[in-house]
Order: C-alpha cells, then structure tokens, then sequence
C-alpha cells in the first residue's frame, strides 16, 4: 500500500528552503524535481542534513522494535488466556471463542450483527439468495472474501432508510452490532487489559490506552466491519461532502471511561476533550457497560462557520454506532457513574485523498497551494 509519509527533518538555516525539510516518500521531492538541488548547499550543510536523516532512521528503527517486542508481548498473554480457557472446558460459548472470524454468513446474522442490520445489509442486490440454496446464492460474495477485501460492496440506499437516521450533518446512527456480541467484545478486553497486570506483562501498559483490536487477536472484526459497513455507506454518504474517492486502511481499538478511571478495568479517561480523528471517516460504537454521562458532543466541522458551536448531543446506545466525517469536532462528556466502552474503527483514503493532498489542510479545509507538502515548496 503507498502511503504519503512525511518525514520532519531540521536542515541548515543557510539552505533557501522552509525551516522544515517536509520528504513526501510517494510524491517527487525537491531532490527528483531538481537533480542539482544540493549544490547550492556546503559540505557542512549537507553533512547536517545527513546527520538528521540518519537520527531520524534510527528512531524509526528503535520505534520499530519497541512496538513489535509489545505485540510479541500481547501475543503471548492473548495465547496464555485461550489455554486457561481450554482448561476449563469452554466450547463456542467461551471467553476466547470470539477470536475464529466467521466463515458463513449465517454466523455473521445470528452472532454478530443487530437484527435491524442484518436485514438492511443482506436485503441488498449483492446477497440476492445468500441464505437459501438457490441459483443466485453462488453469486454472493463469500465471507473470507468481503474480509480480504477481495470485493467492493454496494448496498442498496432503499434498504437503508429504515435502518440510518441521520443525526445532524455528516453524523448517522444506526443499530449494528447485537447485544450478546457487544458483550463478548467487552469481556474479552477486560480479561485480557486485567491479566495484562500481572508482572510478566506489566510493562506492555495494556490498560493506560486504547485497546488495539488487531493486536488481541480481533483484527477479523474490524475487517469485518471495515468492508461490509464502513466503506459502502461512506461511498454514499460523504463522498460528496468529504472528497475521497475510497477509503483503502482502517484501525479500531476499544476506548474506556469511567467514574473512577482506571487501568486494569481498561478505562483510563473519565471524560475526552474536543477533538477531530485522524480519519476520513469514523465508526464509534457504543459497547456498553451501565453507565451516566459520557454523552457524545458534535462541535461542526473544522473550517466551516459552524466550528466550535454545539450542534448536538447523542447518548451512547450498546450496539448503535455512529458514522462521521473524521473532522467533526466532537467531545466525551464526563462519565458520572459506571463504566463506558467504544468501539472506534477510523477510516483512511491513502491512495485517494492522502496521496494527493495534505492531510493537515484537508482536515482544516485550507485552500490554494500555501502548503508546505505543495508543489510551492517541493
């Protein structure tokens, strides 16, 4: 996957260019546009440059490390928890049970989705027949396809009618995940943020952020919900307003609030400032447990008229999820009583929108070619 990455690196002041040397790694630098670039510049000048250049290597390295010794780290808890659970028995009812993706629709309706969802996603052209033996059944997609993202889904718009309820602007809700998998979701990350205290893996610091679903072992879900939800009703809901010609990456992780905020409880946060994603588009699902307070605030959109002002409020329903443009300004309230658990999947255009433009200026809605990353400076 190509992706635009942007690497900050402090050059000389002598050099005629931007106090930040701004590299995107997929796009011409100064240097393909210019082949001479350098001369222009002191031996001195370009030894600093290459002094950065290689600082910068080796953070990248030491951060590379560090983060695939954790998920060894997590992988190993995660392996330690499902043979406690062979131990005592359980069969396709149990704690880790949840981490086998699906391999039948059938599961996908009965185990995972909400009832209103089930009916709305599989009523659509593209899963004609997907649960009677019939001749249009082997046209449908199969699940380990739609989770490879080996097809693009499209679902039909009358069936979501019904379904989505649209909240204020670029803001929808509607019931997605059943009630039973919610909970199973939950009981797994706690188990697995509270087993994360023990000495051994105390260092991993489970519980003091968000909870990285692809590095528990439930990567299937947000592919899951990634592909079948995510990317076709964002194809008909914000491809206008948000320009994006597809969204191609996606990370999800659990977030947790409480009265009382705490680590081995997987809830850190009792409340979350305003804030905007780092996403086109965002999935939040509400996953319970009881709680007051932690309402959602929507603060409108970054550079528009709108932004800063309270456009509305929504209170956290266990298995509704909320879609929105990533740069909505919203807010958790602070949780009163309980504990609150989210469900976020963010999703990015890399090879549409992030590949030809700026993400800050996107996200802030700055037009003309003033930027940094532009050809102006590149």
């Amino acid at each position: 996957m190509n992706r635009t990455v942007l690497v900050v690196v402090p050059v000389p002041a002598a050099a005629l260019i931007p106090i930040h040397y701004l590299i995107p790694c997929t796009r011409p630098s100064a240097m393909d546009r210019y082949p001479n670039y350098l001369s222009r510049w002191s031996f001195d000048d370009m030894d600093e440059l290459e002094a950065s250049l290689e600082r910068q290597l080796r953070e990248v390295r030491q951060q590379k490390q560090s983060i695939r010794e954790r998920r060894d780290g997590i992988a190993l808890l995660i392996r330690n928890i499902v043979a406690e659970e062979k131990k005592k028995g359980g069969g396709n009812g149990c704690l880790t049970s949840i981490l086998e993706p699906p391999t039948s629709w059938e599961e996908v309706r009965d185990n995972i989705l909400d009832p209103q969802a089930s009916d709305a996603i599989f009523k659509s052209k593209i899963f004609r027949g997907v649960f009677k033996t019939s001749p249009d059944h082997s046209s449908s997609p199969s699940v380990e396809d739609v989770l490879n993202g080996k097809v693009s889904l499209k679902l039909d718009p009358a069936q979501l009618e019904v379904w989505m309820e649209q909240e204020m602007f670029d803001v929808y809700s509607f019931p997605l995940l059943s009630t039973e998998f919610c909970r199973r979701v939950r009981n797994l990350i706690r188990r697995t943020v509270s087993d994360g205290e023990k000495e051994e893996f105390k260092h991993l610091n489970l519980g003091r952020r968000p909870v990285d679903l692809d590095t528990v072992g439930l990567g299937w879900v947000n592919d899951l919900l990634f592909h079948l939800v995510i990317r076709p009703l964002s194809q008909l809901l914000f491809t206008e307003t948000e320009k994006f010609q597809g969204l191609d990456w996606r990370q999800g992780y659990i977030a947790g609030y409480s009265v009382n905020p705490s680590a081995p409880a997987a809830t850190p946060r009792q409340r979350l400032v305003s804030h905007t994603d780092d996403s086109e588009v965002t999935l939040n699902i509400g996953l319970g447990d009881e709680f007051e307070g932690g309402a959602l605030h929507f603060r409108g959109l970054r550079g528009t008229d709108e932004e800063g002002r309270l456009l509305g409020e929504f209170k956290p329903q266990l298995g509704t999820a909320l879609l929105h443009a990533g740069r909505h300004l919203h807010e958790v309230t602070p949780v009163t009583s309980g504990d609150r658990y989210a469900f976020i999947i963010w999703a990015r255009s890399w090879k549409s929108l992030r590949n030809t433009t700026c993400p800050c200026c996107w996200l802030n809605r700055k037009q003309g070619s003033t930027c940094v990353c532009g050809p102006r400076w590149n």
